[in-house]
């Protein structure tokens, strides 16, 4: 609750997203890499505008080869693959942050259990003063022990598996995104194909 009142609602459902992603499969730049293969064959072939394009499995690689296919802009695409890869940093940056102050918060509220444990420490005449104070210390180590368990084995765990996915997908992504676009340019910046080639008719005199 302190975690949510300090980062917001929002932020804290981009954090529980990211950790349900950590389970599943991540950016696959193989099978990317083998359908934008695929397009560049048929681009040269008959051109962007003509050639049936091949999705890939990537939700966002396909953004931008349809940008591409729309605009026969490579600068285009490439300012789209920017701003993704800004959209996806401030997410990652966010989930971080809010387990990071999950973490921070944990050992202190383990704090607020052993002085909450410590205000138990009152007579009982139902109970011996020796029962009294090891119920209080019971509660009071097992609450810190928590707090410092759950930051250390739990939230900051998950934030530093969050970024690393995070640069690796980049990292990745950045690789398959300069390949692309070397395909694509004749490296000076131009098309390395005809736009909309006519397909030759074997047999035409």
């Amino acid at each position: 609750m302190a975690t949510m009142a300090r980062e917001g609602w929002q932020d804290i459902g981009v954090a529980v997203s990211a950790t349900f992603r950590l389970g599943q499969k991540g950016f696959e730049e193989n099978a990317t890499k083998a359908a934008l293969a695929r397009n560049v064959g048929a681009f040269n072939r008959l051109g962007h505008l003509s050639a049936e394009p091949i999705d890939p499995p990537d939700q966002s690689t396909q953004k931008l080869l349809n940008t591409y296919i729309r605009s026969g802009s490579i600068d285009a695409m490439m300012r789209l693959a920017r701003t993704q890869r800004m959209e996806r940093e401030i997410a990652s940056v966010t989930a971080t942050r809010a387990y990071e102050t999950a973490g921070e918060l944990a050992p202190v509220f383990g704090l607020v259990g052993t002085l909450v444990a410590i205000t138990q420490l009152m007579p009982d005449m139902n109970q011996s003063s020796t029962d009294i104070v090891m119920a209080s210390m019971a509660g009071a180590v097992l609450s810190t022990l928590y707090g410092v368990l759950s930051a250390n084995l739990l939230f900051h765990p998950l934030a530093r598996a969050i970024e690393r996915r995070g640069d690796h997908e980049e990292a990745a992504r950045s690789h398959l995104l300069e390949w692309f676009e070397s395909e694509l340019s004749d490296g000076r910046g131009n098309l390395a194909h005809n736009p909309r080639k006519i397909p030759e008719v074997r047999g035409a005199a």
